[in-house]
């Protein structure tokens, strides 16, 4: 009997690592023409191990449908990211289930994330696991967690040195997500919770699965719009399609949470009067030097008409012009 067990269990294994292993190889070639960075595959086993079979007390945070982890693997600290199966999706026997939507957005995470992984200021995925209902995604481990954690909570904690070392870190990955890859690639929830710092305190940008290409010879793509209402960048409200330009407003919006340690999403629908009444008087308060660019360089950013904000190349080159300035 116990045999038989075994064996069952090996064939649902062996079932989800080819259906997963199917859906994220033709999200490889949908978007990247097959390509990727290598990445490690992990089994069940080895992820439950390395968390302690998934403990409470290992989980670092969780999401509308996923769940932190931190695992040691091989003696080294790693990131698990277990994403939630809905109650009756494992009931359903493997060969009559529908494609997921929950199984497209993490093979597209996982086909963008290891394409993008040579760039710094990415979180690196390490690898996944493919036995189980759901694909299981690895990364890095961020020994200082999550952005939003230090600017809402201890926002003094940090120099303007870091701040600034973290505002430029994401920009510069957007700006390669944008720009750095054959097919251009809009984030569309870039925010704070999404941003993770190492151990130096080097931002690692996140949660790529709702991440869409733009067209070739396109400048738009319609696509659902996804996130909360106070995060959509102004012209979504109205048309309904992303943009560069909207990733570029939600960086003006991080930008705006570590320059004034508040979460702006907080002023849900007056964000936009709030939100500019707040930066000017951080830079009336701040006359000259790096902090009263950095404020003026977020006001563009969250311009009402996407025409009037910069390209996140702009933004880089803006910030390598602000670090030459003295403090």
């Amino acid at each position: 009997m116990l045999s038989c067990f075994r064996n069952h269990k090996n064939k649902r294994k062996e079932g989800y690592f080819l259906k997963n292993g199917s859906v994220m190889l033709e999200q490889l070639i949908h978007s990247f023409n097959g390509n990727c960075n290598p990445i490690w595959m992990y089994s069940g086993k080895e992820l439950k191990k390395a968390t302690n079979d998934y403990s409470w007390d290992r989980m670092t945070h969780e999401d509308w449908n996923f769940q932190l982890y931190k695992g040691v693997h091989d003696d080294h600290e790693i990131l698990v990211k277990k994403f939630k199966v809905a109650s009756n999706s494992c009931m359903v026997p493997l060969k009559n289930r529908c494609m997921d939507p929950l199984e497209l957005l993490i093979t597209n995470e996982a086909a963008v994330a290891s394409n993008m992984s040579k760039q710094k200021n990415v979180l690196k995925l390490l690898g996944c696991c493919l036995e189980t209902v759901l694909p299981t995604l690895v990364y890095e481990f961020p020994a200082k967690g999550i952005l939003s954690h230090h600017i809402y909570r201890d926002s003094q904690l940090l120099s303007w040195k870091i701040k600034l070392k973290i505002a430029v870190g994401v920009a510069d990955a957007v700006a390669y997500l944008h720009y750095g890859m054959r097919k251009r690639f809009i984030h569309r929830h870039i925010k704070t919770e999404h941003i993770f710092l190492d151990q130096d305190y080097v931002a690692k940008l996140s949660e790529f699965q709702t991440s869409v290409p733009i067209p070739c010879g396109e400048t738009n793509v319609d696509a659902k719009v996804f996130g909360a209402p106070h995060h959509f960048a102004p012209e979504l409200k109205t048309c309904g399609r992303y943009n560069e330009k909207s990733d570029v407003y939600n960086f003006g919006i991080v930008l705006c949470d570590i320059l004034t340690g508040k979460n702006t999403a907080d002023l849900a629908s007056q964000v936009a009067m709030e939100l500019e009444s707040i930066l000017r008087a951080n830079l009336h308060n701040r006359s000259m030097g790096q902090e009263a660019e950095c404020t003026k360089l977020a006001l563009w950013c969250i311009e009402e008409d996407p025409y009037d904000r910069p390209t996140m190349k702009d933004v880089a080159r803006r910030f390598r012009l602000i670090k030459s300035f003295s403090y």
